[in-house]
């Protein structure tokens, strides 16, 4: 099944490459896509604005009636950081010290803080986390002094499996990459008290970006299945990595039917 969603990507991408050159079509396809990643991934957090509201704000400025400032600056930060990201991929590192200045910048507001007292943007956290499964356990995070090296691991191995990329090997391709480093970041490390999903999954975004592949993210109808693919992804990322090939996927077709109608 994975295999066949590999080749299907696959192809999806050689398409889009024999279409067009790649930079002229990113360009205009990442404009048209940020603001649904922003809204999408913030929506994942909690943010209750709706994709109008977060349009009028980040397109025209508007502010929305009655707006809590955290939920506001939660999208402009991302948005500006989005920006950073797209512009400048191809130079962005994977990287502890690019990952802790990224939060550092999406999450420089005390307002997004839902407590003042863990408000440390840019830096691993320093009290013990966890998550509530759907089974009503509970999922404990490392601990904040086994975060540090635990990071570093997880950057050497995925700069290494970078260096040894075959898109014909499941286990070998981009996608996979990007998975592991996903489900380790944001299902055992979850390195920071604040900010993991949104910080997670732009890094996750820049592993494919670096690769030729169009971002991809998680809408809000699809919230409560990302969830539990978490969960069954615990010992084996297959389930993980089958969700995001699904979202992958969704966004290669996006990205040619785009410049299909473009030409």
């Amino acid at each position: 099944m994975i295999e066949h969603k590999i080749r299907k990507i696959n192809t999806l991408k050689n398409k889009i490459e024999d279409l067009a050159p790649r930079k002229e079509w990113n360009e205009a396809f990442f404009e048209k896509v940020k603001i649904d990643f922003t809204y999408n991934s913030n929506k994942l957090e909690g943010n209750t604005l709706t994709y109008g509201q977060t349009i009028k704000l980040l397109k025209d400025f508007v502010t929305p009636p009655n707006a809590a400032p955290g939920e506001l600056l939660d999208l402009v930060n991302h948005q500006n950081i989005l920006n950073n990201v797209f512009a400048n991929y191809s130079s962005q590192t994977i990287s502890e010290d690019n990952i802790k200045a990224l939060h550092k910048e999406l999450m420089k507001d005390l307002a997004q803080w839902n407590d003042d007292g863990l408000y440390s943007p840019g830096q691993y956290k320093v009290f013990e986390n966890y998550t509530m499964r759907s089974n009503g356990k509970i999922h404990n995070y490392l601990l904040p002094t086994e975060v540090a090296s635990a990071m570093e691991e997880l950057i050497h191995t995925t700069n290494e499996q970078l260096q040894q990329i075959d898109i014909h090997d499941v286990n070998r391709h981009p996608l996979t990459i990007a998975t592991r480093f996903h489900q380790e970041l944001l299902n055992r490390i979850h390195a920071f008290s604040d900010g993991n999903g949104r910080i997670g999954r732009l890094f996750t975004n820049l592993i494919l970006l670096k690769e030729g592949y169009p971002p991809i993210f998680i809408k809000d109808v699809d919230r409560e299945e990302y969830l539990k693919r978490f969960e069954k992804s615990d010992e084996d990322i297959s389930p993980m990595l089958d969700f995001l090939a699904d979202r992958l996927i969704e966004s290669l077709e996006a990205k040619l039917e785009f410049i299909q109608k473009k030409q």
